[in-house]
């Protein structure tokens, strides 16, 4: 596949999933800290409050970044952990935290991509409104200004917001997320608020750091009509306009789709808009990120089992699939990255998040033999080759994750790591996965030979 020769390889975590230490620091509450507190939002209870112990520790996830090759890695900055309240009071020893990691990463030659919001709200922030306030969207720009000015002489490359449409819509509609309330209008507002937010810090990079490049990640899935029937191709367009269009056309576009406001009422669309130009949100960005692991078939029924998107059913697919029962569909990520490229000619695609959850162990030999994820490694690799011939230009691509980690409503019974956490002792080992992805590395490396790895050492 000489078409990812020029590719730069990378893996990603978000803080919450990973560094534990929920009360040290100096970090405050965020909403997963108050989500997870209350009974039934996770599998048996769980909570970050430990998760993989990068906190107290990251040589452990340095030592594995080092041990894949990687050219490049995403990590997310805790808001809870940087700034402590309303007054703006910046914690010194958070942003000493992510100095620690970031000049790490360097040390091995490793390009660090950070992540502004990885859904870890302040809870402060949220008893004010949360994501249906503009106030929020304002505070996000001032926690922005001081990751920027205190980390990026660290950080050539920024991530507003990660996937918009699951904070919003699981956060505020289906209450899978944190802060698991259940009102279609706010989860639309929150959209929304997310969307104006990300362009306005768009801005503020860069004015702050003009050298750097900044764009936004978005989980896109692919969606299929159970029949031709007119019912169901109306169904699969709501999937679309809810998952995907409401988010790309805004963000890429800057316009609002023609459809929505019949989907969600026009009062309902004027008060989530309320305050926001549609137009500023699409801030020229230098890459846009697209997170992919859905393909669903989708099929008109009323009332619908669908948490979010009305009046439809999101029929089960054949194997192979994720452990949690997502279909394992690489033609969808081929399809996925077309759509964006079509949609965007001339924006960079990164591929922020890639990956499947498992219910790994290790075996009695001590290894952990993922080898579906192998499978799915290799097949979603010769999809993203495919998509870049017909003409996606994608530029980079993140596995995802690093590590097994907390992984959200699901706990740490699902596991995405290609590393294997041992939670007890915090120890990594590398899955099967691991080595078939670097030695997919070192394979793409040796066939590049105009490539210069565009890393440096902290300046």
């Amino acid at each position: 596949m000489n078409e990812l020769a020029g590719i730069r390889w990378g893996s990603a975590v978000a803080a919450y999933q990973v560094e534990g230490a929920v009360r040290g620091g100096g970090r405050v509450e965020s909403i997963w800290d108050t989500f997870t507190a209350r009974p039934g939002t996770t599998t048996r209870g769980d909570t970050g409050e430990v998760a993989c112990g990068t906190y107290e520790d990251p040589e452990k996830m340095l030592e594995a970044i080092a041990w894949l090759g990687l050219d490049t890695f995403r990590l997310s900055i805790s808001w809870s952990r940087v700034i402590l309240g309303p007054g703006g009071q910046v914690n010194d020893e958070g942003i000493a935290y992510y100095r620690r990691v970031l000049v790490g990463l360097r040390g091995i030659r490793v390009r660090p991509v950070v992540t502004l919001y990885h859904w870890d709200l302040p809870q402060w922030l949220q008893e004010r409104g949360g994501w249906s306030s503009l106030d929020t969207a304002a505070e996000f720009v001032s926690f922005a200004t001081v990751a920027v000015e205190r980390l990026g002489d660290l950080v050539d490359d920024w991530i507003t917001i990660n996937e918009p449409f699951c904070a919003a819509f699981h956060g505020h509609l289906s209450g899978l997320h944190a802060p698991g309330t259940t009102d279609e209008a706010t989860a639309l507002r929150a959209a929304f608020v997310q969307m104006h937010a990300h362009g306005q810090a768009v801005r503020l990079v860069r004015a702050l750091a003009p050298t750097s490049r900044v764009g936004l990640a978005i989980n896109l899935s692919d969606l299929a009509p159970a029949s031709d029937e007119p019912d169901d191709l109306a169904a699969v367009a709501r999937a679309d306009l809810v998952e995907n269009r409401l988010f790309l056309e805004p963000l890429l576009q800057g316009r609002v789709p023609d459809d929505a406001v019949d989907y969600f009422g026009a009062d309902v669309l004027a008060a989530a808009l309320d305050g926001i130009d549609v137009g500023d949100v699409a801030a020229r960005i230098d890459f846009v990120g697209v997170n992919y692991y859905e393909h669903n078939v989708v099929r008109a029924h009323d009332p619908g089992t669908d948490p979010v998107v009305r009046g439809i059913d999101k029929l089960p697919e054949p194997e192979p699939r994720s452990a949690n029962g997502v279909a394992v569909h690489p033609e969808g990520f081929e399809r996925v990255l077309l759509r964006v490229a079509q949609v965007a000619p001339d924006v960079p695609i990164w591929v922020t998040e890639n990956g499947i959850g498992l219910w790994d162990y290790v075996g009695p030999d001590g290894t952990c033999r993922d080898v579906e994820r192998v499978d799915y490694i290799d097949a979603h690799l010769q999809a993203m080759a495919a998509a870049i011939i017909g003409g996606a230009r994608v530029e980079a691509y993140y596995f995802w994750s690093l590590m097994d980690n907390f992984e959200w409503a699901n706990g740490y019974q699902l596991r995405y790591g290609l590393f294997y956490t041992d939670y007890p002792t915090g120890r990594l080992l590398p899955k099967l996965s691991a080595a078939r992805y670097r030695e997919v590395i070192v394979t793409a490396r040796d066939q590049c030979t105009d490539r210069t790895r565009p890393l440096e050492v902290a300046r």
